[in-house]
């Protein structure tokens, strides 16, 4: 239900351009359905459970729309009307958490991602059975998140926390997930250290184990495919078979490098690091190909060293620039048909990115199958951050790319 909120996932070589690009579709009707609905069911002083369904049923809505703030101000008024319910409605809050969280990061609000993460956990926690497994779930989230925020320190612990409080409870599938994907992302990629410990997770036994197994034997393959393995990343989707996968899964997407308007000033200490933590899609000021081996985006010629150390911290305009990318999955696992079907905004910071996403690898796709059709929102954003000697806010000029699955709403449509 409500997948677009919900979704937790994390081009061919004619780029679209801007003449083929579908205008942005009205919803104007849906929205106001959607409204409506909401409204009676206040009216009538419906449960919390049915006003937190009718609330992110408008809220989705309005985000497929394009209107995210307004998508925030009804999230946050249903917070309002619905949090001291928690513990008698824990999964519904927690929904509406989650879902305020989503679009928070979206318009670059990400304290209040921050606040949100944690409230789907606190909420789960407390309001779940001891033997429930979605607080586990939750504890991922808040790990991921602390990545995006934190760094690779604080996400590791929670990490650590999560595995030991599952092993405690009798859930070693649930713990080998978290230190698999504690070994993923925070361990040096392609490390012995970090690839004996992916291994080590594949080689686990039993009906069980079936999900780590899965996703470690993913995490080869992506290896594979980065080292320019082909031949070793399709034995190992051969060895997938077995697991019969009903739905193509992403195995490797190549990193690009964000496009940028604005530079970040003065000292060369400042400069943008390749992969460095950000909520969001990978990003650099500078394409891919000059970072420095040490991970550095390096300066390549006096022009740009000048342009940077000039500059103040300029922010550009990061407000309602968003665009929804389909494409076909073959039986092969490569893209296929790529194109941009409703965007608002400048359209600029779209070719590094599908550029990468036509160089994706998944698991095989099915000729004529709705689930090898892919359709999902990238929103270029900025978060924001205080401004020296005041309260106020304003945007770093750090972009970013946030992302949203689509597909199941695609295929219903």
């Amino acid at each position: 239900m409500l997948t677009l909120l919900f979704a937790l996932e994390v081009a061919t070589q004619n780029m679209p351009t801007h003449d083929k690009v579908d205008p942005i579709v009205v919803v104007g009707r849906p929205i106001d359905d959607a409204t409506a609905a909401l409204n009676a069911c206040l009216a009538r002083r419906c449960p919390p459970n049915e006003d937190i369904a009718a609330t992110l049923a408008l809220a989705e809505t309005q985000l497929l729309g394009g209107k995210y703030r307004d998508a925030r101000k009804t999230l946050l008024a249903a917070l309002g009307r619905n949090d001291e319910f928690a513990k008698a409605y824990p999964v519904p809050v927690s929904e509406l958490y989650r879902a305020n969280g989503k679009v928070a990061a979206h318009l670059g609000f990400d304290k209040d991602y921050f606040r949100s993460t944690f409230g789907i956990y606190h909420t789960l926690k407390n309001g779940l059975p001891q033997e429930d497994s979605r607080k586990y779930t939750a504890k991922m989230e808040v790990a991921e998140m602390m990545y995006r925020t934190r760094g690779h320190t604080r996400a590791r612990y929670y990490y650590d926390e999560l595995a030991k409080e599952a092993r405690r409870d009798g859930r070693d599938d649930i713990a080998a997930i978290a230190e698999l994907r504690s070994a993923i992302r925070h361990l040096p990629q392609g490390s012995d250290m970090q690839m004996n410990e992916i291994r080590k997770i594949a080689g686990l036994q039993g009906d069980r184990m079936r999900a780590p197994v899965l996703e470690a034997k993913l995490a080869l393959a992506k290896v594979a495919y980065q080292r320019g393995d082909e031949a070793g990343a399709q034995a190992i989707q051969n060895e997938l078979a077995q697991f019969n996968i009903k739905r193509p899964m992403l195995i490797w997407q190549p990193s690009y490098a964000m496009v940028q308007r604005e530079l970040d000033s003065g000292s060369e200490f400042n400069f943008p690091m390749e992969g460095s933590p950000a909520i969001g899609g990978e990003m650099s000021a500078m394409p891919a190909q000059s970072a420095s081996p040490e991970g550095r985006a390096s300066v390549t010629n006096s022009i740009t060293a000048m342009q940077w150390s000039s500059l103040k911290r300029l922010a550009g305009n990061f407000d309602d620039m968003w665009a929804d990318v389909t494409f076909r999955i073959t039986p092969e696992g490569r893209v296929s048909d790529v194109k941009i079907t409703k965007s608002k905004g400048d359209l600029f910071w779209t070719k590094p990115l599908l550029a990468s996403l036509s160089l994706r690898r998944y698991t095989a796709g099915k000729l004529n199958d709705p689930s090898s059709i892919r359709s999902e929102r990238y929103t270029y954003t900025s978060g924001y951050e205080g401004q020296t000697g005041t309260r106020a806010q304003q945007r770093s000029p750090k972009a970013r790319v946030e992302y949203m699955d689509l597909s199941n709403i695609a295929s219903t449509e």
